[in-house]
């Protein structure tokens, strides 16, 4: 397998023939969900996150607006909820959406943190809402694959509950009815075609027993951060993944491995394990991550070449799985190396990525793509393009609930108005900046508003 991490490998780039194939989600309409109806009774027990209304006169219940009053709801019922319940349907989520077990893994992780600390005399109440929102991110990024569109319900879920009252002293006794939260019908409806898919053609853990335990183990040293003990148990797999001849498993261990190299910046390994990984396997979402790591990496690297290379080719798979959200980062990562050059076809590829970017939900996303305009704008010296493109990524990070990147382009459009000599709209862009920032832990970028702002007063 060569993973010795003395050894040194430089692979030629792969190059794709077909750069500007990129296939677009065609279809905009968005998925009427229906809301399912059960009966329960004062003795229903939490089965993930179903979230249902009780009618206090009968034993049935009526639907709930999702996701968007989901807090409005809430806010008129018993607010007191135990974090028992929360964790509970954690688990059973993960289990009702056909999770596959490297990821429950993931999730396991998180939890398991947050149950360490719910059995203190004092939990650490920002510590477990931090491991909530991690752990609802993993499940809300398996959903949105199985689906091909951003979901955010388990976020959205989380987002709901920290507005309530959190009993954070374990208590499996205490179950509040009112805070279960339904999932997208489609999520459930499609588990088993999604899971005898992913059996035929993109097995996400191995099939074979021996082999599938030898994967986990690999995959929770990875977890630890013991990256010795993780390639020497990943080598293990391979070697059983080799003898049963499963090439996808194959595939799936040098990603990984891959991952690890590049964690620690062995970068020739991390290369020479990705490329193994394109190798072994026709899954188009694989090819699309070992790609994209393989850009990153020449990217950082500054080899321009391969990196737009291996971009394009993310594309092109990305396209093939219809993943909207990897195509448009990637365009824009062309699009920057091109800024970078003063190379005025970035702009071509920043059109390309902030439409793809439309057709998402992902705020981020589109706030990346805004952002990166605005500062090749900037750099092309069109400071009137580039406030517009500022205000936009504004727009969208605070949709997406980022305050430091609303704070950093506050600060980036102050500093235009600067340029112009117009103290007062810097003032007023700087003030906003510091608000934003205040809410983050990042103190450089607190210092750095602050004296700008010193200087116009």
């Amino acid at each position: 397998m060569g993973l010795n991490l003395n050894s040194i490998y430089q692979r030629p780039y792969f190059v794709q023939d077909k750069r500007y194939r990129i296939k677009k989600d065609e279809d905009n309409a968005k998925t009427n969900t229906q809301e399912q109806t059960s009966q329960t009774n004062e003795n229903t027990k939490s089965k993930g996150l179903q979230y249902v209304e009780y009618n206090n006169q009968t034993t049935s219940h009526q639907p709930v607006p999702y996701p968007n009053e989901v807090a409005t709801a809430l806010a008129q019922r018993n607010p007191n909820i135990n974090i028992a319940q929360i964790l509970k349907d954690f688990k059973n989520t993960a289990i009702a959406i056909g999770t596959p077990e490297d990821l429950k893994e993931e999730v396991g992780g998180y939890l398991a943190l947050i149950e360490k600390q719910v059995t203190k005399e004092t939990p650490n109440s920002k510590l477990i809402k931090s491991n909530l929102k991690n752990a609802a991110s993993i499940l809300d990024n398996y959903i949105s694959a199985t689906l091909n569109k951003d979901s955010k319900v388990v976020e959205n879920w989380v987002d709901a509950l920290f507005l309530q009252q959190i009993d954070f002293k374990y208590d499996e006794n205490d179950v509040n009815p009112q805070f279960l939260v339904k999932f997208p019908e489609e999520t459930l409806n499609r588990k088993d075609k999604i899971q005898e898919e992913t059996k035929e053609t993109n097995p996400l853990i191995p099939q074979d027993s021996e082999l599938k335990k030898l994967f986990i183990k690999a995959k929770k040293m990875s977890y630890a951060n013991k990256p010795k003990e993780a390639i020497e148990a990943f080598q293990t797999a391979l070697n059983r993944a080799t003898e049963i001849e499963d090439t996808e498993t194959q595939s799936k261990i040098f990603l990984e491995v891959g991952k690890i190299y590049d964690d620690y910046d062995y970068l020739a390994q991390a290369l020479k394990s990705y490329n193994k990984s394109i190798q072994k396997t026709k899954d188009y979402n694989i090819k699309t991550r070992a790609h994209y790591s393989m850009a990153e990496i020449y990217n950082d690297v500054n080899q321009v070449d391969p990196a737009i290379d291996h971009y394009f080719s993310t594309v092109s798979y990305a396209g093939e799985v219809e993943n909207l959200a990897v195509q448009s980062t990637s365009l824009t990562k062309i699009a920057n190396i091109y800024s970078d050059m003063y190379e005025k076809e970035a702009f071509n590829y920043y059109e390309t990525a902030d439409s793809i970017a439309e057709e998402t939900d992902n705020a981020k996303i589109k706030g990346y793509v805004s952002a990166s305009l605005g500062d090749a704008y900037d750099r092309f010296g069109d400071s009137p393009e580039a406030l517009k493109a500022y205000s936009k990524a504004v727009k969208n990070y605070i949709d997406a609930d980022s305050p430091q990147k609303v704070a950093k382009y506050y600060l980036n459009a102050a500093e235009i108005m600067l340029d112009y000599k117009n103290d007062y709209k810097a003032k007023s862009l700087l003030e906003k900046a510091a608000k934003y920032a205040q809410k983050t832990e990042d103190a450089n970028l607190l210092t750095e508003i602050h004296n700008t702002l010193l200087g116009i007063l």
